[in-house]
């Protein structure tokens, strides 16, 4: 997540909080909302970025240390860490879209679920934090790329490792199975991947061809946290 001083339509200085991957503006730190900064259905106009310092007393306050439990961005980055946390228990990926995130608090049974208008932000911190997993791979493990979609926009060549999930042509579901990676290996001809769908037997794949025909769905999550967020 990207911070940046951006001037609101109001002519207060607010604290813009941006998607690192597309710098898309997601919400600022106060009450105030995106719309505080932005047009409906209009980016962010590179004017409105400034070097000066916070005005708007909602945004300072956010950044004093006495009360930083009010900056909107880290309590969407606490509630990102539970959603992910859900995921990995249950080994799926986490749904990302608001009903989604609503079921999954009322799965957590939160005694403070977080309101809709942080929905947004929540859903960039998930997103985030499933790409640094995709774009994590173990040491030591040949490098293959393949193509991973964020699902709040952006498209990234992510490493394959032992234990990632791959989709068929970017369809996981229904007719196409998801295909697990159970290793990678050089080769004289090149690196070779091994890969497995359910109830088939393990195929192998150049590095090539294996780019030319999946993309990746997610990578396994830490040791810590579980087997994958599968």
């Amino acid at each position: 997540m990207e911070h940046k001083n951006l001037i609101g339509h109001d002519g207060a200085v607010h604290e813009g909080l941006l998607s690192s991957h597309t710098g898309f503006l997601i919400d600022v730190a106060c009450d105030a909302g995106r719309y505080s900064v932005v047009r409906h259905y209009e980016k962010l106009d590179p004017a409105r970025v400034t070097g000066a310092p916070l005005s708007c007393p909602a945004c300072v306050a956010a950044n004093s240390p006495a009360t930083a439990h009010l900056h909107r961005g880290r309590i969407a980055h606490q509630f990102a860490e539970d959603v992910l946390a859900l995921a990995d228990t249950r080994e799926c990926p986490p749904a990302q879209d608001d009903e989604g995130i609503r079921l999954a608090f009322v799965s957590l049974a939160a005694e403070n679920p977080p309101p809709r208008t942080l929905y947004a932000l929540i859903r960039e911190h998930v997103t985030d934090m499933l790409t640094g997993r995709a774009l994590a791979v173990p040491e030591g493990v040949p490098q293959v790329l393949v193509p991973y979609k964020r699902y709040t926009g952006g498209t990234v060549q992510a490493p394959v490792g032992p234990g990632d999930r791959l989709m068929h042509y970017s369809a996981a579901g229904g007719y196409f199975q998801y295909v697990g990676v159970d290793g990678l290996e050089e080769s004289p001809d090149g690196i070779v991947v091994t890969v497995h769908e359910k109830d088939r037997r393990p195929v192998t794949h150049s590095a090539r061809e294996l780019s030319r025909r999946y993309s990746k769905l997610d990578g396994t999550a830490p040791p810590s946290q579980g087997n994958a967020e599968q």
